[in-house]
């Protein structure tokens, strides 16, 4: 049972005894096959020095390549002088090509990933992508009855894919035209714009006589709606970011029109009241609290 008696099996030959004389020689070796991702990581020495630390037990690890040897793969050469310590190394350095197969086929991953988010970065940048963000609320809204403004906005505009994603709330449009995503984007488009108006008063002016007012600030933005709430003391809009915020900026004007023209009456009033007391103390209107008589040149009664 003494290490002469051993006798090599088909997994671990016997390595052939033409070794020189410097070189050290073992009875068994095993040939384990490093996967093609890892042959440029196998031939650094950060790797070498990983595979001997696997390898226990062995007195010689060696990388070998095809073209240095007469092998059809890159492989780890493992030589020892026992059998059972050959095989088990073998599996150890195969655990470590395995976990570094896997190593980097995440770092694969990653990559393709970060470049996809690159290119995807660089369309958004370009125009040929977006991304537009829908209240949950409002999603039916914008899909249409069956999808039916989604299927509308495909056939007005020449774009690749309008991608409707309800979880996240959003809507994609891609395309290879800047201007095709653009209109896409315009016709599906639909945020929520609240503008608060506290005053009752104010409120009624901007609807107008038969909603002319209101009516006439939706036409003028491009709103899809606006929605005068009493209840609430506020102004709700309708449509795209553009005429939302087109929106927002007539109804602010015209409230501080309203507002203007309220401290502007107010003001006429009191000049009015200045005027009209000025005008009595000069005895130039008539004031039953106090005397005075008008005469004109030559005197008068």
């Amino acid at each position: 049972g003494g290490r002469g008696d051993r006798r090599p099996s088909a997994a671990a030959s016997p390595v052939p005894r033409a070794a020189s004389a410097s070189d050290a020689v073992y009875a068994f070796t095993r040939k384990v096959p490093i996967p093609p991702p890892l042959v440029q990581w196998a031939r650094t020495d950060a790797a070498l020095t990983t595979l001997e630390s696997a390898a226990i037990g062995m007195g010689k690890v060696v990388v070998v390549d095809p073209t240095y040897a007469n092998t059809k793969a890159t492989v780890v050469e493992l030589h020892g002088d026992f059998e059972d310590e050959v095989e088990r190394a073998a599996l150890l350095v195969e655990a470590v090509l395995e976990h570094r197969g896997k190593i980097h086929h995440r770092l694969l991953v990653k990559e393709k990933l970060d470049l996809e988010r690159e290119k995807i970065a660089d369309e958004i940048a370009r125009g040929l992508r977006c991304e537009i963000p829908i209240d949950a609320d409002l999603m039916g809204m914008v899909m249409g009855h069956k999808g039916s403004r989604v299927r509308a906005a495909q056939e007005a505009c020449a774009v690749g894919a309008i991608v409707v994603d309800r979880d996240a709330g959003v809507i994609r449009v891609v395309g290879s035209d800047p201007a095709e995503v653009r209109k896409a984007r315009s016709m599906l488009e639909l945020r929520r714009e609240i503008i608060l108006t506290p005053d009752d008063k104010t409120r009624r002016i901007l609807i107008g006589k038969g909603g002319k007012t209101i009516d006439d600030i939706q036409r003028r933005s491009g709103a899809l709606s606006i929605d005068v709430d009493h209840d609430k003391g506020r102004v709700v809009v309708l449509g795209n970011a553009n005429a939302t915020s087109a929106a927002r900026v007539l109804i602010e004007s015209h409230m501080e029109t309203i507002a203007d023209l309220d401290a502007a009456a107010d003001d006429l009033e009191e000049l009015r009241g200045e005027i009209r007391n000025l005008n009595v103390a000069w005895g130039e209107e008539e004031d039953f609290g106090a005397y005075g008589y008008r005469g004109g040149y030559g005197g008068g009664s």
